[in-house]
């Protein structure tokens, strides 16, 4: 069977169609009658599909917005404009990756600092380190399943000369106009708002040559500010966030880096400028291996243990903020381990690039399916010149 869902979000259902069914959606492109659509389909089966069938199909589609017709573009325009009209990104993943109820989501979040369940312990108020810190890597992958990876991040930030604005660069995983998304709103969290930095946001818009608000829209179901948020809830809750989705991969690089360039130097002027107290939080995956992402075999121990060792490699030129030998090091084998964070990663390495340097606070993964698939994910910490180094922390 096949499954048509709309990732963006206009459309709320998914549909399943028979095999048969998808040479059909093929087709409509626009061109074709439904006549068309009946002779192409006998053409290639040598099987009859009646007029009412089609029409039903098209009316199923029309439904659940999976026509681009008047109709859809009607409601789209709506979502968007209602989207784009509220001063806050609601909650959406709350319920189902992580408790809606504020005291479960507490308990939640304090278990991913326990050492028995992988965490760091709680942040010691008095182990301040010297180090201004200036940049974060934290997982994106479902709290459940990564809540220890997020607390060392989040411990390290507690314990430093943490920022007062994050810019979090989320990673974007559809489609983004310009390779950037930024929204200007605050996010809902169960413990209260996360604020978002009108002044910094300001500032990038100003100085920004491309529309870096025409693929807005993208925040609405998107999750991977929205877990930064929770921790920042509860770890930092005055902080103050500047939300930018990124997405380019290695398809469109040699066309979009002078773009991505120029966007990380904005975001350099703005942490070492000088006037504001900013860092970056890249919140990322790292590989994704298995069938679950289209990998013909079935993941084994070993498997698992040669993308953590690959992603060590790919780590220490992160340290470095190496940014180009990063994503040369991507792009010589197409990404062929499906890194989704290479572009956070990426902006976040040229952002802080001679200026910084960063330590791997932990790598681990987590098993997704009953066939083997995994995800590999790491966090980091990064501070402004030479700052403290700890030593890595691996499972």
């Amino acid at each position: 069977m096949f499954i048509i869902r709309d990732r963006i979000g206009y459309a709320p259902d998914s549909l399943v169609f028979h095999p048969a069914v998808v040479s059909i959606l093929a087709n409509m492109n626009g061109g074709n009658s439904l006549r068309d659509l009946q002779a192409e389909f006998m053409r290639q089966t040598g099987q009859l599909v009646h007029i009412e069938e089609l029409q039903a199909l098209v009316k199923t589609l029309d439904e659940h917005l999976f026509l681009d017709n008047k109709r859809f573009q009607s409601v789209a325009a709506k979502e968007i404009s209602a989207f784009l009209g509220s001063p806050v990104r609601k909650m959406r993943h709350a319920g189902q990756s992580y408790p809606e109820d504020p005291e479960k989501l507490r308990e939640k979040l304090d278990s991913f600092f326990r050492p028995e369940n992988g965490g760091p312990g709680l942040p010691d108020p008095a182990g301040t380190q010297a180090g201004k810190m200036v940049g974060l890597v934290a997982p994106h992958i479902d709290l459940n399943a990564g809540g220890a990876c997020f607390a060392h991040a989040y411990k390290s930030a507690a314990e430093s000369q943490a920022p007062k604005t994050w810019i979090v660069l989320g990673t974007g995983h559809d489609f983004i106009e310009n390779c950037f998304a930024l929204t200007v709103k605050d996010f809902e969290t169960p413990l209260g708002q996360v604020c978002c930095d009108t002044a910094i946001c300001d500032e990038l818009l100003r100085n920004v040559k491309f529309d870096i608000r025409a693929s807005e829209y993208n925040h609405r179901t998107e999750h991977t500010i929205e877990f930064q948020a929770v921790f920042l809830s509860y770890m930092q809750p005055l902080a103050r966030i500047v939300p930018i989705l990124c997405s380019f991969g290695h398809e469109e690089w040699d066309s979009c880096k002078h773009l991505v360039d120029n966007f990380a130097r904005s975001l350099a002027d703005l942490i070492f400028g000088g006037q504001y107290s900013v860092g970056i939080i890249a919140s990322v995956d790292m590989a994704h291996v298995g069938p679950r992402y289209g990998d013909r075999f079935e993941p084994h121990k070993a498997t698992i243990q040669e993308n953590l060792s690959s992603d060590e490699s790919l780590l220490k030129l992160l340290e470095k903020c190496q940014a180009d030998d990063f994503i040369q090091k991507i792009n010589r084998d197409a990404n062929s381990r499906k890194i989704c964070g290479v572009a956070p990663l990426y902006t976040m390495a040229k952002a802080l690039e001679g200026r910084a340097n960063g330590t791997t606070l932990r790598q681990s993964h987590a098993i997704v399916d009953g066939e083997g698939s995994f995800v590999t994910f790491a966090s980091m910490a990064f501070y402004h010149e030479e700052g403290p180094k700890q030593d890595d922390a691996k499972v």
